[in-house]
């Protein structure tokens, strides 16, 4: 996801597939495990990571500019240690 954000594309990960019908449409032999799928496109939409608010509320908005905001922890706050 990183390398097609620095290539100007946008995309989003997802785990909810149908794993039997995409290793058959795909032709994907038994030996690989399908984690996820990657949707990659051209964003038409500008996106803001923005650090999450002291009421830890993690949900996505627009703003009057139309600019989505995505609300994120840190990396401090995800390292248990």
């Amino acid at each position: 996801m990183l390398g097609a954000v620095e290539k100007g594309l946008g995309g989003c990960m997802i785990a909810s597939i149908k794993k039997d019908v995409l290793r058959s449409a795909l032709n994907i032999p038994p030996k690989y495990e399908i984690l996820l799928v990657l949707a990659l496109g051209k964003p038409v939409e500008k996106v803001a990571i923005d650090p999450l608010g002291k009421d830890g509320d993690i949900k996505y908005y627009r703003d009057a500019e139309g600019v989505h905001h995505v609300p994120k922890r840190s990396l401090d706050d995800m390292i248990v240690g």
